[in-house]
Parts: C-alpha cells; structure tokens; sequence
C-alpha cells in the first residue's frame, strides 16, 4: 500500500518536472497519511506552472501580460530579471533619444557590452557633430567668400542681387541709392592702393552709421554702391544722404578731400512689378549729375 502511494506520488513529481502537460493527481485515491504530501505538490504543481508561462513570456521580450502571484518563491529570481528588463528598455529607448549617458552596472558581461556600446554611440555622434561644424564653417565660408566683399566686409554684388530680387517681390516702400566714391582713382595713383583701401572702408564705415537693420548696402564693384532703404520717404532719404556726405567730408585728410556722389530712385508703396536693371540706370544716371556738379566745384577750386 505505502509503495502505490509513493508511486503515484513520484509520477505526479515526474509529471510536474518533465511533461509539457501534467497529469492530474486524485488526492481521494491516496492514503491519509499521503494526502499532505499530495496538497503540497499540487502547490508545487501550480508554482511550476506559474514560473515556466512567467518566463517563458520573458523569454519573448514579453514584459506587460505575464505577472506571477506574489506568494510563488519561484519567481523570485525572474521577477528580478524582469524588473532589470524593464529598467533596461527605458535606458535603451533613452539612448535611442540620444542620451548616450545611461550605463548598465547589474547585468554583468552585459553591462560591459551595453556600456561600451552607449560609449561608442557617444564618440560616433560627438564626430559627426564635428563633422557637422565643419561641414557648416566650410559652407560659411564659401557664402562669405561669395557673397561678401573681403575688404569693407559687407555684401558684394552677387549678395546685392539674390537680395533685391526678394525684396522688390514685397512691394514695400523702396529707395534706391547708387553711391560713387570721388576721385578713388587718384588717391590709388598718387598715395597708393593701400591709401586708397582705407578710403573705402572709412565710406562704408560712415554709411553704418547711419543704416538701419533693415536696410541693404552692398559694393557693386570698385568705388560703386548701392544703399536700399526700406519704408523711407523720398524727401527722408535725401537728407540723411546728404548727412553722410557731410559725415564723411569730416576730419578728412589735409592731402585730399573725401566725397561720395549719389543718385536716388523713389518705389512707393504696392509699386508692383518694376525692371532692376531699368532702376540702376536711373540712379546711375542722377549720380553722375551730382558727381559733374563735384567736378565744376573742385575745378573752381
């Protein structure tokens, strides 16, 4: 009698540890004294059960529908793999969010591997930020080389022209002010190119002053410029151009004078569709009747 009931005993033990499905233990077919024991692996039955679907679903990157009971001894151990597993997937969506700071120190050689891998992560984007910079500074200075004059630093003729075509399209209030340098040419021939060098800069240097943010100065080329001066009256433009010629005639030189002849084009306000080219040549035409009136003066002189 006491060999059938360890019998069954030890079956439903094998069953429990062995087969994908266990068979059933009737407590009712074991003696009193074995009934105990039956209970106990019948526990034992449903802990075993209970870890095997737990991780199993682990063993899937399952991490949100498998939860053991809290009285299974168990799962202990795959309760703490899960709760590092969920850590660990926070830290990896956050790396995936470029924090590259996160390290693992409760996984062992795979610590070592994640942590090497985020440091890795960190010098490749550090380079490619490099990269980047560089990138960037090289087309900067391809832009500044393109569209900027190297020696009074302010736009050139290339910038003049991809920045009036946006602002002609506006149809705001527009002066066009075609500026000429006087007698450039002579001061390159008798002080030399360096003299002459620094009456450029010191005409744009007083043009500056006297510009808002909005407004556009650019050198055409040589000792011609153009000022573009947004939502400013006719009458307004005028006077602050003749400002910057008395501005610019101050503490000049004792061996030359210092002037600039200017010419002005008035666009109102909706003045629709106009001919750039057209603009130019009618304030390069009222410069030059400016520019005679210098000449007379300085030959009376």
């Amino acid at each position: 009698m006491e060999d059938k009931n360890c019998q069954q005993l030890f079956e439903y033990l094998r069953s429990i540890l062995y087969d994908a499905t266990v068979q059933p233990l009737d407590i009712s077919t074991l003696d009193e004294p074995y009934r105990k024991l039956g209970l106990g692996l019948q526990y034992l039955d449903k802990a075993v059960q209970e870890m095997k679907a737990y991780s199993a679903a682990l063993s899937t990157g399952n991490l949100s529908d498998c939860y053991p009971s809290r009285d299974n001894p168990l799962c202990e151990n795959l309760k703490n793999i899960h709760a590092n597993l969920n850590h660990l997937t926070w830290q990896a969506k956050q790396v995936a969010k470029g924090d590259y700071s996160q390290t693992v120190s409760y996984l062992g050689e795979f610590s070592e591997a994640f942590n090497t891998m985020t440091a890795q992560l960190r010098e490749r984007e550090l380079a490619l930020k490099e990269e980047a910079q560089h990138e960037k500074d090289y087309a900067d200075s391809l832009e500044l080389e393109a569209y900027f004059d190297p020696l009074t630093q302010i736009g050139n003729r290339h910038y003049f022209h991809k920045n009036v075509d946006a602002l002609l399209k506006t149809d705001t209030e527009l002066v066009f002010c075609y500026c000429d340098l006087d007698h450039l040419k002579s001061i390159n021939d008798t002080f030399g190119h360096a003299e002459g060098d620094r009456y450029l800069c010191s005409f744009v240097e007083t043009v500056r002053k006297h510009l808002r943010a909005s407004d556009l100065f650019a050198r055409l080329g040589g000792d011609e410029f153009c000022i573009i001066l947004k939502n400013c009256p006719l009458e307004l433009a005028h006077r602050e151009m003749t400002r910057m010629q008395l501005d610019f005639a101050k503490d000049a030189p004792a061996e030359y004078e210092r002037s600039f002849s200017f010419g002005i084009v008035h666009l109102p306000k909706g003045h629709g569709t106009v001919d750039l080219e057209e603009i130019l040549c009618q304030t390069d035409a009222a410069m030059y009747e400016q520019k005679k009136g210098h000449k007379c003066r300085m030959q009376q002189d």
